[in-house]
């Protein structure tokens, strides 16, 4: 189970940096070897895509750091965001198997799954499981975009806009040890996504309710 941190993981980096933790998958698929890619989003390794990312992430660590374009970036990529974070989530399922039990599924799975569970005796993520990593994947980068956004404005209109630049190599920092823990150390990724919920997800919710009313 805590190999779900791995695109949980790379989901939630998503919300603060669309771009990067895509382009690190990538790169560790194609170049390290250290992950399959889910068939469906091969794409994502190949020369266009990556170069793209590539592009992307420096215009986004550019972007970032200039007072007023950085807020401009910041509502832009309100749903680009989660979007990039349920795509690195699917992307990065291929590693997820769910063993099964053949005397608790139906005739009509075990057809269509009998040649996976007889070589491997685990199912990967493709159909329902598949969309559920993804979900979960936008949604946390829906949350973490959120609180970025939040604490964007706040240091906006309580200091002009001066520790925005701190904060943006703040975030860098935190996207880059989100990465490198969701790729290499997933167990503890998955337990501080747990914590971030906790804490932060009652606060978002209230301020959302705040808005509505």
């Amino acid at each position: 189970m805590m190999e779900i941190g791995t695109p949980l993981g790379l989901g939630f980096a998503s919300g603060i940096n669309a771009y990067l933790p895509l382009l690190s998958f990538a790169v560790s698929v194609r170049w390290l070897h250290l992950y399959k890619v889910n068939p469906t989003f091969a794409f994502i390794t190949s020369n266009w895509c990556i170069i793209a990312l590539v592009i992307l992430t420096i215009v986004d660590f550019v972007a970032d750091k200039i007072p007023v374009i950085d807020h401009t970036w910041d509502v832009t990529h309100t749903f680009i965001r989660p979007l990039t974070g349920a795509l690195v989530a699917a992307a990065s399922s291929n590693h997820i198997t769910l063993p099964i039990s053949t005397a608790s599924i139906s005739s009509h799975l075990l057809s269509t799954f009998s040649a996976a569970y007889a070589a491997t005796g685990t199912i990967q993520s493709t159909g329902v499981v598949l969309l559920v990593i993804a979900l979960l994947g936008g949604i946390l980068a829906a949350m973490s975009h959120a609180t970025k956004a939040t604490t964007r404005l706040v240091s906006t209109f309580t200091t002009a806009g001066l520790l925005n630049v701190f904060l943006s190599f703040g975030e860098d920092i935190l996207v880059c040890i989100a990465i490198l823990l969701s790729l290499f150390v997933p167990a503890v990724m998955l337990i501080l996504i747990v914590l971030f919920f906790l804490i932060f997800g009652p606060l978002i919710i209230r301020a959302l309710n705040r808005q509505r009313n």
